[in-house]
């Protein structure tokens, strides 16, 4: 709720649902993820968040507003998780076919960490990162750096030592930005969702068609460029 650049982005509402709405309604249709839990920071003006993901049944953990690190950390903890699929509040594009391909190639592999960030090659939007429990637990005993701490995985993702794989599109598509970060990007975002209204479960595919027939309603946000965390 306290971004600087679009407050109260995920409680923002497009056709009667806020993001985080949308977001969380798009990885139920996921095959490969066991629970959602939402993690936000202790601040207080996050309380409309946690009273909003309560009423939709769905679980609210709260940490450190700087310490994002710890804040995993502590959820995965408290619920035992062994394995961690990192989704960012805003990205309610991201595609749960995605979610589901990167989740079996964690578990059909040995790797520790898998992404399809890097590098990049998705659009901004479509993140999405595994790693195990035992990599986020390293990360929190020895990330030392404000940035790591607030971004989570640029520890893991710079450790030789740990085990890495990488989801790569057979295009380049990195440039597109399908995020929500400023009032661009939420015109961008509404526009998608308008055009498929009622479907909020199109696939991500379907959005980049939509973007050859009608650029226009991606030219908004052109003038940003991705985020490095």
């Amino acid at each position: 709720m306290g971004s600087t650049r679009l407050p109260g982005k995920v409680m923002k509402k497009i056709n009667g649902k806020t993001v985080i709405e949308l977001l969380i309604a798009r990885l139920t249709k996921s095959n490969q993820l066991h629970e959602i839990i939402i993690a936000t920071s202790d601040k207080t003006q996050n309380d409309p968040l946690v009273k909003h993901i309560n009423s939709l049944g769905y679980i609210c953990e709260r940490g450190s507003e700087d310490d994002v690190l710890a804040r995993y950390y502590e959820t995965a903890v408290k619920h035992k998780l062994e394995v961690i699929v990192r989704i960012t509040g805003d990205c309610p594009l991201v595609d749960p076919l995605i979610v589901d391909d990167i989740i079996e190639m964690y578990k059909c592999g040995d790797s520790q960490y898998i992404s399809n960030v890097s590098p990049s090659s998705y659009p901004d939007g479509l993140d999405v990162e595994v790693f195990s429990f035992e990599v986020l637990k390293l990360a929190y005993n020895q990330a030392t750096d404000p940035f790591e701490r607030e971004h989570v995985t640029p520890f893991i993702r710079n450790q030789s030592n740990i085990k890495q794989s990488n989801l790569i599109h057979d295009v380049d598509l990195s440039n597109l930005r399908w995020t929500l970060d400023e009032k661009e990007d939420f015109e961008v975002i509404k526009n998608i969702f308008n055009h498929f209204h009622p479907n909020i479960f199109f696939h991500w595919s379907k959005i980049l068609e939509l973007h050859e027939m009608k650029p226009e309603f991606f030219s908004a946000n052109k003038r940003f460029i991705r985020n490095e965390a």
